[in-house]
């Protein structure tokens, strides 16, 4: 390759004129003092690297003593100067150009820091004036070139590169040969990626990690799984690729079967294990690995701390998520924005605001994000004016709003029915923030107006939306439907619904629900015949209870707890109890055409209700009992609920798909506005 050729389409890194830079005129000269060079780089190692100020002395000493001229010395220097703790990467590039015909240690400084600072270009173009400037590169100059065209995504510069490696003969270096198959991997040329690892000579263990990791980026699963199969040696970094790569596809058994039949694990092994579960939505399944990963006696760290913390909030498991942030502050744990936003949504999720609040507070950096979560905790409490009051708070304190800032307004003036109040924050967004609304915004407005009883005016807005309206937005008119008793356009949008969603159980269930509270059996039956000749399974309703850090689920009719006759009878106490103090269930929440008296046993053992009995029989009298529901709350379970809150004399939280209601003396939060 003709290195000469290559460097004529790219911008290049011009050094600063000497006399545009006194500073360090001075570094031409020769050394002035009896100071050694282990000296300067004892000092340089010991101040550089603590503060800006003392990086600063410390160049002064090296301009002074006249040692910048040495290579070993400046490349030090540059190297502190780097440091992204200090952040201004443009004045270390001035120290940089003052190096007289820098050597390949003081290239390969520079060329790192470029990387450090995520500037890829950057680091590219240095690397051609390097190679003008007859500069040689050797074995450590490559993995970070190569780096920096796979985050750039330099395809032709990368190539390019690969050239320079076989003309000089390196490329049998393992470490140039992972960074190089990680490139073209990365650049979607797994082809070449292959042939780099097929190329006859010594391969080890990083690089076969390298094309199971380039493998598993391409969604090329099968690859992946047969080139670690075929692998010799499999150390822990190469398990804890596939077992990410599979829980990536789904393929939960085969990640646990990899999990388990490692005989060493590290903290990273946990955490795919752990993300893995997480992101699929086996929340249950996270947590129990992250109490063996306790029992392990295995620290983690801040991100599987983080995702715990998701999964506590999903299922509504107060103690677990209590337990984590006692070990964040037992181990002087920095909270950090993402920590802490997790802790906040946590807390917000598992009902307890006041703890989500108290850590808001605490934090001493907040991101966006962080107020974001803050404000949708409030919201799905149904606490709109606190919500809104702490968007004001948010811009007094100069934090900029994005698109989900806005979203979480949306769905607290939605939720409690402030309408005109929520129209005008869907109308300043674009002309107070420049924040053009999505479809996620509109589909939140569309839902303010439908719960809001205002249905024409609803639809009128999905004909004025500038975008498609998609199964969201549809959704969200139907379920207003359904709310308001509206059969005729009920019937119309749930048709566009099972157009567009032929797969979603959801919808089915709404538009039968529809027709069953207007006593339309035949239309019910029509409804349920088609999703049993489209192979359509309904979710079944399912309700979660956290007691010291267990989750027990339940769901409707279920039989498969240990203490199911326990649990039954105490349902059947509670319910004749409620009937004595003029309780009927409501009948119009069964989907079957049915007598009354299977309408009433079909709703007695509504998950909710089971789970309110088993928090009855787990916990000392006058307990708060805190419920998570995959669904949405039925009308008969939310006035049997309140009317069991003022009979026993019990707080109850219930957080359904949707929203908090928090249930005290015969009342619901949500004053029945859900």
């Amino acid at each position: 390759m003709n290195t000469t050729t290559v460097t004529t389409n790219l911008p290049h890194h011009h050094p600063k004129s000497a006399e545009n830079s006194s500073s360090t005129t001075t570094t031409r000269s020769t050394p002035t003092s009896q100071l050694s060079q282990k000296t300067i780089l004892d000092y340089l190692n010991t101040k550089g690297n603590t503060s800006l100020q003392h990086l600063k002395q410390a160049h002064a000493v090296v301009l002074k003593s006249g040692h910048f001229q040495d290579h070993y010395v400046a490349g030090t220097l540059v190297k502190c100067y780097a440091n992204p703790r200090f952040g201004d990467f443009d004045f270390t590039l001035e120290v940089f150009d003052h190096v007289t015909k820098p050597n390949v240690f003081v290239w390969n400084v520079v060329l790192r820091g470029c990387l450090e600072h995520n500037q890829p270009w950057r680091a590219i173009c240095l690397y051609y004036e390097m190679v003008v400037s007859d500069s040689k590169a050797n074995k450590f100059t490559f993995p970070g070139v190569f780096k920096a065209c796979s985050v750039a995504e330099a395809e032709v510069e990368g190539v390019q590169v690969h050239g320079h490696v076989v003309k000089l003969g390196l490329g049998g270096d393992v470490h140039i040969k992972s960074s190089a198959i990680q490139m073209y991997a990365t650049l979607g040329r797994v082809k070449e990626a292959r042939k780099f690892l097929d190329d006859g000579q010594e391969s080890d263990v990083v690089c076969w990690n390298a094309m199971i990791d380039g493998y598993l980026k391409r969604d090329d699963i099968e690859a992946a799984q047969e080139l670690f199969n075929g692998m010799e040696e499999k150390n822990v970094g190469s398990y804890n690729a596939m077992i990410s790569g599979f829980a990536r596809f789904g393929r939960f058994e085969e990640a646990r079967k990899l999990f388990d039949d490692m005989s060493d694990r590290d903290e990273i092994t946990w955490s795919a294990i752990i993300d893995g579960y997480i992101k699929g939505g086996y929340y249950k399944e996270a947590l129990e690995m992250f109490n063996q990963m306790q029992r392990a006696r295995i620290r983690p760290r801040k991100f599987v701390l983080s995702s715990v913390l998701s999964a506590c909030a999903n299922v509504g498991a107060l103690d677990q998520g209590r337990w984590v942030h006692a070990y964040v502050k037992r181990n002087s744990m920095n909270v950090d924005p993402v920590l802490g936003t997790a802790l906040v949504d946590m807390y917000a999720k598992c009902g307890r605001l006041d703890m989500a609040w108290e850590v808001f507070e605490d934090m001493k950096v907040k991101e966006v994000f962080s107020w974001n979560a803050m404000i949708g905790g409030l919201a799905i409490h149904g606490r709109a004016e606190d919500a809104i009051e702490l968007f004001l708070k948010m811009q007094r304190e100069k934090m900029r709003p994005d698109g989900v800032t806005f979203l979480c307004i949306l769905n607290a003036c939605a939720h409690a029915g402030l309408v005109e109040r929520g129209l005008r924050v869907l109308s300043y967004m674009e002309t107070r923030y420049g924040i053009e609304p999505e479809v996620e915004h509109y589909g939140s407005a569309v839902d303010l107006l439908g719960r809001a009883g205002l249905l024409a005016e609803a639809e009128e807005l999905i004909d004025f939306m500038p975008m498609e309206p998609n199964a969201a937005v549809w959704g969200a008119l139907l379920g207003a439907c359904r709310k308001h008793g509206n059969i005729e356009l009920g019937e119309r949008v749930g048709k566009i619904l099972l157009e567009m969603e032929p797969e979603n159980s959801g919808r089915y269930a709404l538009l039968s629900n529809i027709y069953a509270k207007e006593g339309r059996w035949d239309d019910v039956a029509r409804v349920r015949k088609l999703m049993k000749e489209r192979g359509i399974k309904t979710n079944p309703g399912s309700s979660m209870l956290d007691l010291g850090g267990i989750v027990h689920e339940f769901q409707i009719g279920d039989g498969s707890h240990p203490q199911v006759e326990e649990i039954y009878s105490e349902l059947e106490k509670i319910i004749e109890r409620l009937k004595m103090e003029g309780y009927s269930p409501n009948s119009s929440q069964v989907l079957f055409d049915i007598e009354e008296e299977e309408k009433e046993t079909a709703l007695r053992y509504h998950s909710e209700k089971l789970a309110i009995a088993f928090g009855f029989i787990s916990t000392n009298p006058g307990t708060t009992i805190r419920i998570v529901k995959n669904l949405r709350v039925c009308e008969d379970c939310h006035s049997a609920t309140k009317l069991i809150s003022q009979v026993y004399d019990r707080d109850i939280i219930v957080r359904d798909r949707v929203r908090f209601h928090h249930f005290r003396n015969g009342k619901c939060s949500c004053n029945d506005f859900w």
